[in-house]
C-alpha cells in the first residue's frame, strides 16, 4: 500500500500540511512568551533537525520504499528547523528595522533582502550540502524534496 502513487501523494500533502501547521503553532506559541521563548522555540527544535540530517544521511543508499519516506520528512524537518528558526526571528538578515514610508521600489527590494538574507542564504547553503552529499547516492528523494521546496520559496 505505502508503494502506491497514490498513497505517496497523500502521504506528502498531509505531511507538509502538518509539519507547516506545527512550526505555526510552535511560533505562535513562543510569541506569547517574548524573545527568549522564539530562541528556546528554535534550540528545543534542534533534536528535529539532528533527526533530519541523520535520516538524510542514513538513507542514502537505500532503495526501499520505507528509505523513501524516511527521506522526504528528514528533509520535511531539515527545512522545518530553518522556517522555525526564520520566523521565530532567530536567523534573518543585518536589517532588522521597519521598512519607511515613500521609499523607492528599489530601495524596498534592498531593505527586503536585508531583512532575509541570512534565511536565504542558509537554505541555498543547505541546498548545496544536500546535492553534494546525493551526488551518486541510490536514493535522491530527501535532495529533491529540499529542492522541490527551495524553488517553491524562491518562485513565490
Amino acid at each position: 500500500m505505502i508503494a502506491s502513487p497514490w498513497f505517496a501523494a497523500l502521504f506528502a500533502l498531509f505531511a507538509w500540511w502538518f509539519s507547516t501547521g506545527a512550526i505555526l503553532w510552535v511560533v505562535k506559541t513562543a510569541d506569547e512568551r517574548g524573545r527568549d521563548g522564539h530562541i528556546w522555540s528554535v534550540l528545543y527544535g534542534l533534536p528535529v533537525l539532528g533527526l533530519g540530517v541523520a535520516g538524510f544521511v542514513g538513507t542514502l543508499e537505500s532503495t526501499d520504499v520505507a528509505a523513501a519516506y524516511i527521506a522526504f520528512l528528514a528533509a520535511l524537518a531539515i527545512w522545518g528547523w530553518i522556517e522555525l528558526a526564520f520566523l521565530s526571528g532567530v536567523i534573518t538578515g543585518p536589517n532588522t528595522y521597519h521598512c519607511p514610508i515613500g521609499v523607492s521600489q528599489w530601495e524596498r527590494f534592498l531593505r527586503s533582502w536585508g531583512t532575509i538574507a541570512y534565511h536565504e542564504l542558509l537554505l541555498l547553503g543547505v541546498l548545496a550540502l544536500l546535492l553534494m552529499l546525493s551526488i551518486g547516492a541510490e536514493n535522491t528523494v530527501g535532495f529533491w524534496t529540499f529542492a522541490v521546496l527551495f524553488f517553491a520559496r524562491i518562485s513565490a
